[in-house]
């Protein structure tokens, strides 16, 4: 008994040792690190509550560090009751790393203009020496409409164009929409700051006379899209692990999850960090089997799931997956989806 009751004594001794040097009342090794080890270590044990309640207990002590925001993030991906607030987790460990937010999404329109440059007309059989004569009717007479003339010449089919959004950097988008004609412009691919559309044909009767849009004269396109902003040149471990983890989370949250976020986080690590891999060199390295071609089928799969398939596919295609795949082969969204899942799970 006297000999519990001394170490009972010891044990208070030492505490109020403690206090005196930390206000926080916290021992010494359970400081912000402390408890972001204990964290991780929960989190390989996969008790993901009581990880998680570690990593608050360190974001309480200092949350201007990255590190317990990081670690609540990804233990909140296994916690279905707290993925409202994960996105959270990931911006402030994001934010905290570097010292900004690269990840921004904005919602523009743009409108053609009269010699069709903003919205640049690519078909292959509408060479400048056809192209140019036609438009030039537009900007000298105040022809809107020309679309006759062209499809006298490429006949009832989809017209690709490109355009440069306003904001440039590694970005997602996933479509255009005429808001004239309300046609919607699915994203082809992205490459050098352009991106790439399909714009199918359109035929409206307006007092008794046909015309044949695609994107004409005073048009305007609308578009939402997310850019990653690298103007503070952002890396490190733990931001890239925050950027694969606010991918994951897009995916895992379904229909309540921001598809576009998701595939320019998965675009932004490929980028920066082609050879990608979970918790490299840190602590919990290997807690999670992760890599560039599963947060790429990730990303893919979000523009799948919104039907966005040649974005999906282009997604794809950038891994050197599905390349064979033709879309107009009636097979083509089932292939897709096959090549989206061997992502997932290699």
């Amino acid at each position: 008994m006297k000999q519990i009751l001394a170490i009972a004594i010891l044990g208070s001794l030492m505490l109020l040792g403690g206090c005196a040097d930390n206000p926080t009342d916290i021992p010494d090794v359970e400081g912000y690190q402390g408890f972001v080890e204990l964290g991780w270590e929960k989190y390989h044990d996969k008790d993901f509550g009581m990880a998680l309640d570690y990593f608050i207990k360190a974001i309480d002590i200092n949350p201007s560090k990255p590190e317990g925001f990081l670690g609540a993030g990804w233990a909140s991906l296994y916690l279905p009751d707290v993925w409202n607030i994960a996105d959270n987790y990931f911006y402030m460990a994001i934010q905290q790393k570097t010292g900004y937010y690269p990840l921004n999404g904005y919602t523009e329109s743009q409108v053609q203009d009269t010699m069709w440059i903003t919205f640049d007309c690519l078909h292959p059989d509408l060479p400048p020496s056809i192209l140019d004569p036609i438009l030039k009717q537009t900007a000298d007479f105040g022809l809107v409409w020309v679309g006759e003339q062209i499809e006298a010449i490429v006949g009832e089919v989809s017209m690709p164009y490109r355009f440069k959004p306003l904001n440039i950097g590694v970005m997602a988008i996933f479509e255009a929409v005429n808001s004239y004609t309300t046609l919607n412009c699915e994203v082809d691919s992205i490459a050098g700051g352009w991106v790439y559309i399909t714009v199918p044909l359109g035929v409206m009767d307006i007092g008794g006379d046909e015309y044949y849009t695609w994107i004409n004269v005073d048009n305007q396109i609308n578009y939402d899209y997310r850019v990653f902003d690298r103007s503070g040149s952002p890396g490190g471990q733990i931001f890239y692990d925050a950027l694969a983890g606010c991918c994951m989370l897009q995916d895992i949250r379904g229909e309540y999850g921001d598809p576009l976020l998701g595939c320019v986080t998965a675009w932004a690590l490929d980028f920066l960090k082609s050879d990608y891999t979970f918790g490299y060199g840190l602590q919990y390295q290997g807690y999670e089997e992760l890599s560039n071609l599963q947060l790429k089928g990730t990303a893919a799969a979000l523009a799948f799931a919104q039907q966005y398939f040649r974005f999906a596919w282009f997604t794809c295609t950038s891994s050197g997956r599905g390349m064979a795949l033709d879309p107009n082969d009636p097979c083509f969204v089932t292939d897709l989806m096959s090549v989206i899942e061997f992502m997932l799970n290699n």
